[in-house]
């Protein structure tokens, strides 16, 4: 990827509801945004996740994107087809 963009990469909010971007600043805790970076982009990368409202949680590097893609299944069947916000998080931090 890196190769194509000349730049840092990272792979995030495919696991998000767009539809529901209205709705994060109601939530008790901040919803979860799941991504995978090149070091060059983590920084970048979890500024703009905490700027849309979300928790960032980093999967890894590039090798894991494709897990990041993996996933698109879970959220919607945790939501049974329905647009949800997930949380992923430590013990307390809830």
């Amino acid at each position: 990827m890196k190769s194509f963009t000349g730049g840092p990469v990272a792979k995030s909010f495919n696991l998000n509801f767009a539809v529901l971007y209205d709705q994060i600043a109601a939530q008790r805790v901040r919803p979860t945004s799941l991504y995978a970076s090149d070091d060059d982009a983590r920084q970048v990368t979890e500024h703009l996740i905490t700027d849309a409202g979300y928790a960032p949680v980093r999967l890894g590097g590039l090798d894991k994107a494709r897990a990041v893609e993996d996933l698109l299944w879970l959220p919607g069947a945790a939501g049974h087809g329905s647009p949800i916000f997930y949380r992923f998080a430590a013990p307390g931090q809830l």
